[in-house]
C-alpha cells in the first residue's frame, strides 16, 4: 500500500508544478522530470517486479521449498537487486525533488 501512497504523491506533485507553470512560476519546471521519472521507477517496482517475486515464492513454496532453494533462485536475486536498485532510485529522485523544491523557495 506503500507504493501507491507513493505514486499517488508523486502524481500530485507532478500536477500541481504543471498547473502552477501554467499560471506563471517557470521556477517550477525542474521538478517536472524528477517527479515523472519517480512515478515510474515507483509504478516499475509496484505493478512489475513485485508481483512477480510473489508469484515466483509461492510457486517454489507450492513445489515443497523456499524460493532460494528452488530452481528459480537466480532470477528471484536478479529481481531482488534490481529492486534494491530502484529503491535508491526512488530515495534519490525524492532526494532531488525535495532539493529542487526547497531551492526555488529560497530564492
Amino acid at each position: 500500500y506503500l507504493a501507491n501512497y507513493f505514486l499517488g504523491a508523486s502524481f500530485i506533485i507532478l500536477s500541481v508544478s504543471n498547473i502552477l507553470i501554467k499560471r506563471g512560476l517557470s521556477d517550477i519546471k525542474v521538478i517536472r522530470i524528477p517527479s515523472l521519472a519517480f512515478m515510474l521507477v515507483i509504478a516499475a517496482t509496484s505493478f512489475l517486479i513485485i508481483p512477480r517475486m510473489d508469484y515466483l515464492r509461492e510457486t517454489a513454496l507450492l513445489d515443497g521449498m523456499p524460493v532460494m532453494l528452488s530452481p528459480f533462485a537466480s532470477y528471484f536475486l536478479i529481481l531482488n537487486n534490481l529492486i534494491l536498485l530502484l529503491l535508491a532510485a526512488q530515495i534519490f529522485y525524492s532526494s532531488l525533488i525535495a532539493w529542487r523544491l526547497s531551492k526555488t523557495q529560497l530564492t
